[in-house]
């Protein structure tokens, strides 16, 4: 079901996206076309049923592969109705949104301290760029001596240069992080801390799967791989910033893996809706089976 309705009013991501991908030296949203597909509300039911999710105080921290994906997931958290959901969010382009450099950036990581000291942050989230265990470790035991019941998210992203690889290379990226980087890392900060919870969400298949839909002529609303406006396309530069399509369907995954809810308060009609159903349900199971549902069962 979760599918079904989701993938029903995605459309709008290609005429209508409140963010878009950004370069490495900064953030930056457009305005909103003004033409949009269609839009209608949800009856009551559905938004009683989804505020029965109880948000969670949000960090994230990272580049321009993962800050994006941050900010529409915001937005999708507020259409689901998830209670009480806040975020916020500390920026640094390319390898230096990492989580080794940003804690060895002396201004970002006084900046992040600052947020954490408040003992607030429910949920920390990092992304990836050249990182080690102990890079994450140095941010979890500063975040758990804030608030020891503080979860912990990292979020793998798609490759660079995903306009110009091959679907075969490009999709490396996101296999070898599942074999190496989530037992390597992931398991191991499971194991090192049992009482709190660890999820992990490789949303880089999300653009993965566009692109391999995109070449086997299977998604017929993608124009063009690459497109500045990001209207028809799945990324916005050669580098592979994403474009609002890809951005859309990460947020997505991460809706429905951190707080298990659809974003029901728009359905968007659409072309192409039957392959990008298709394709979000099987990266939201194939990443679910990877988070159990609590610390126990780390």
């Amino acid at each position: 079901m979760f599918y079904k309705k989701a993938t029903k009013w995605l459309a709008a991501l290609l005429v209508a996206a409140w963010l878009v991908g950004v370069p490495e030296t900064g953030l930056a949203q457009t305005v909103p076309p003004a033409t949009v597909l269609h839009e209608r509300g949800v009856d009551a039911g559905d938004r009683s049923a989804a505020r029965e999710t109880a948000g969670k105080k949000c960090l994230f921290i990272g580049h321009s592969f993962f800050i994006p994906v941050a900010k529409v997931f915001k937005n999708h958290a507020a259409k689901a109705g998830v209670d009480d959901h806040s975020q916020q969010a500390v920026f640094a382009g390319g390898q230096g949104g990492s989580p080794g450099r940003l804690w060895q950036n002396q201004k970002k990581r006084k900046e992040i301290q600052k947020i954490l000291d408040g003992g607030h942050v429910q949920l920390l989230g990092m992304t990836y760029f050249n990182s080690s265990l102990g890079d994450y470790r140095k941010w979890i035991d500063y975040a758990l001596e804030k608030n020891p019941k503080t979860e912990f998210f990292i979020g793998m992203p798609w490759g660079k240069d995903g306009p110009s690889r091959s679907v075969e290379s490009f999709a490396s990226v996101s296999s070898r992080a599942q074999s190496e980087f989530y037992p390597e890392v992931v398991k191991k900060l499971r194991e090192l801390y049992p009482k709190n919870r660890f999820y992990w969400i490789n949303y880089g298949r999300v653009a993965v799967e566009l692109k391999r839909a995109y070449e086997d002529g299977a998604l017929p609303l993608v124009k063009q791989p690459v497109s500045r406006n990001g209207s028809d396309s799945i990324f916005r530069d050669q580098m592979g910033h994403a474009a609002p399509l890809t951005l859309e369907m990460a947020s997505l995954v991460w809706l429905s893996v951190l707080y298990d809810v659809e974003s029901a308060d728009c359905r968007w009609r659409h072309q192409g809706a039957a392959k990008l159903e298709a394709i979000l349900k099987k990266i939201v199971e194939q990443e679910k089976s990877y988070n159990p549902a609590g610390p126990a069962e780390n």
